[in-house]
């Protein structure tokens, strides 16, 4: 048996109600809502069975189509007061450090169970980092036949990452002083002094740097050190937070090149985007997925795959989007040194911060089309991720933009 809903009378039910009744005769028609949504039309007098033989008197049926439209307003109101935030952007943009600074600033920080996972995730990054080292001063042809001692410290280093699982890593005290003989030798210091035209973690001169403190036996993750770590984002994240007089919630998408097909399964009722690029990858390549041997620049992949979102059809005029150009300090460090052109061979400017990031956030917003640019214009903002209080600052920027437009949505503007 399906359930019936009542709704109100229409105005034409009432007139009809109003003419022609007796005294002790009231005769309404009634409108009811199966559970599939269809319409029915009922004429009751004074009395309406309903869902299961249930009789109800005409007050009792008005009263309770008061209290669910109530609560129908009531839910619609609440969907409406909860914002929907998208985290999009290529690999090692620097979108999940963003995120993880939502979680200090908005969540309370990191849990204890967090904190355990960051320590062990801590020392992968330092695994990996040293590695990367390793390989790049092959690549460079830097020679490592140094003394005995770094020769038996790569020894060591090598025998147990060939012994050692990635999900049993631990920094043992031999692992650490190892790693600290080879971090220390004039080989990695020669590579470190070109650390800028390679592969190499973000983070990795920050903890090895500080090995000694996390080699330590009773080492406790520093909120810094969690936002420093890196790991690459699988699959969907999302939290969500009070904001203002609203609820924020956030969807973090994997980066990685494989996770993007699962971009558009977020793209529903989406208020605002933030697309984080790297911008101080502009002298670095990647390989293409349909041409391994055939090198991309990292910076003009990021510009293809901000195209197609800027331009995607499901976002509306009433979708904020707003870039992120991010590591604007690492960009600082290398447009001395690495000129603007590996990227943008037209690029006439001087080889200084201002006119180099200008010029870069200017190719970015020529992207978007001038017919979405008309109806909303892109916001831009230079961050660094691993800096709470620009994120903080730049984030609220963010929001204004977004509820203006959230608000324009609904009718108040």
């Amino acid at each position: 048996m399906s359930c019936l809903f009542p709704c109100y009378p229409s105005e034409e039910d009432k007139l009809e109600s109003s003419e022609g009744t007796s005294a002790t005769v009231s005769t309404i028609n009634f409108r009811f809502l199966l559970c599939g949504g269809l319409q029915l039309s009922a004429q009751v007098e004074n009395r309406v069975n309903v869902c299961g033989g249930t009789t109800l008197t005409v007050e009792e049926m008005l009263r309770k189509n008061s209290a669910i439209e109530k609560q129908i307003d009531k839910e619609r109101k609440t969907v409406e007061k909860t914002l929907k935030i998208l985290l999009l952007g290529g690999p090692e943009s620097g979108k999940s450090t963003i995120f993880k600074q939502m979680r200090i600033l908005h969540c309370n920080g990191f849990t204890d169970i967090d904190y355990v996972n960051f320590r062990y995730l801590v020392y992968s990054n330092i695994i990996q980092s040293i590695e990367q080292l390793i390989r790049a001063a092959e690549q460079l042809h830097f020679s490592s036949d140094e003394t005995s001692e770094v020769q038996r410290a790569l020894s060591y280093f090598t025998a147990y990452r060939a012994r050692v699982r990635p999900s049993d890593i631990d920094l043992t005290r031999d692992l650490a002083v190892a790693i600290g003989t080879i971090y220390r030798s004039e080989f990695i210091r020669a590579v470190l002094r070109r650390k800028n035209e390679i592969e190499l973690l973000d983070s990795a001169t920050y903890f090895l740097d500080q090995l000694e403190r996390i080699a330590s036996p009773d080492y406790r993750v520093t909120e810094l050190d969690a936002v420093r770590t890196r790991i690459p984002t699988t699959g969907i994240t999302e939290i969500s937070f009070p904001f203002r007089n609203a609820t924020l919630r956030m969807v973090d998408v994997g980066g990685q090149r494989s996770e993007q097909r699962k971009w558009i399964h977020c793209f529903d009722n989406v208020n605002g985007v933030l697309f984080i690029v790297d911008m101080s990858n502009y002298n670095l390549t990647m390989n293409e997925d349909d041409d391994p041997k055939r090198p991309q620049n990292k910076l003009k992949y990021s510009m293809a795959l901000f195209k197609k979102i800027a331009n995607h059809p499901c976002f509306t005029k009433k979708t904020g989007i707003i870039l992120f150009l991010n590591k604007m300090d690492v960009f600082q460090e290398k447009i001395g040194t690495y000129p603007l052109t590996l990227c943008y061979q037209n690029y006439k400017g001087a080889q200084s911060f201002e006119p180099s990031a200008s010029y870069i956030k200017d190719r970015f917003t020529r992207l978007v089309s001038s017919e979405i640019q008309s109806e909303r214009p892109l916001y831009s903002h230079f961050t660094n991720a691993t800096e709470t209080r620009n994120i903080d600052r730049v984030f609220e920027s963010c929001m204004d933009v977004v509820f203006k437009l959230s608000m324009e949505k609904v009718g108040f503007m």
